[in-house]
């Protein structure tokens, strides 16, 4: 079954279809939301992408259910294939809108910080429970996260967890604005159709230079990987650990974890 959902335009649209997982992403549906991805940067009609997700939330995160039978096998192949997505969104020659709303966590806090512009519901819960589950997430979002909102603020988020309101998010510089629930929708169409009404190459233009800058101001793995070697290692091992299962567990009987470091 089909879980992500194109309308192409000028503004095309991408929305995660899975409102009974609050949109929580499969290994399956990453590899649908980068194929439309490509289509949309394919395609000569559109001039900017409209990310959302159906039933008032964004992605509630990884689907845990496969990430937990996964874990001491192909764990790994998740966060590669995420970060595949990620590099889609991020490296795509249009700009990319976020409507962010309901709970955005984890892998969908992700595709947030990946994104150009980003229109929040005041109430949306951001965040990133990796410490709370046993996950460490790949090198590259981390790097992502420290250069949107900082080492300070990235280290709340990632070491113990913090959610932030919409509303907190556009101080903290992980989203644009940030509206009523009710109105989040309407506003994030009325931006993608500005962007949409713009002039192509100059936004274009404007997206690579952006681009430019925070590629000289990340880690090239192909010059410089000893230096994320570490951090690579540990998130395998972290996938492969006994308290990722114990995590998973806590979280689904809805108890506090007890994790042992092992």
């Amino acid at each position: 079954m089909t879980r992500i959902r194109s309308e192409p335009g000028r503004v095309w649209r991408i929305t995660l279809d899975r409102p009974e997982a609050r949109n929580a992403v499969s290994e399956d549906m990453l590899g649908e939301l980068t194929t439309a991805l490509g289509d949309s940067a394919a395609d000569p009609r559109a001039r900017v992408v409209l990310l959302g997700g159906e039933g008032g939330h964004l992605c509630a995160g990884a689907d845990l259910g496969e990430i937990g039978e996964a874990a001491g096998a192909d764990g790994f192949g998740y966060a590669q294939t995420l970060e595949e997505v990620l590099s889609a969104i991020a490296d795509h020659p249009l700009p990319v809108v976020a409507r962010v709303e309901g709970a955005v966590l984890g892998a969908g806090c992700q595709l947030v910080t990946a994104c150009d512009l980003v229109v929040a519901a005041e109430d949306a819960r951001i965040g990133i429970p990796s410490a709370r589950l046993g996950i460490v997430i790949a090198f590259e979002s981390i790097e992502r996260l420290v250069l949107l909102v900082g080492p300070r603020r990235a280290a709340e988020m990632l070491i113990t967890g913090r959610e932030v309101s919409g509303r907190e998010a556009v101080g903290w510089g992980l989203a644009t604005e940030a509206v009523a629930s009710e109105l989040v929708a309407d506003r994030a169409e009325e931006l993608a159709e500005t962007v949409g009404a713009s002039a192509p190459l100059s936004v274009r233009g404007s997206k690579a230079g952006i681009r430019v800058v925070l590629r000289k101001l990340s880690i090239d793995r192909e010059t410089e990987g000893y230096r994320v070697a570490e951090v690579d290692m540990m998130a395998a091992d972290a996938l492969a650990s006994d308290d990722l299962r114990e995590g998973l567990r806590a979280r689904g009987e809805r108890r506090p974890p007890e994790f042992r470091g092992s």
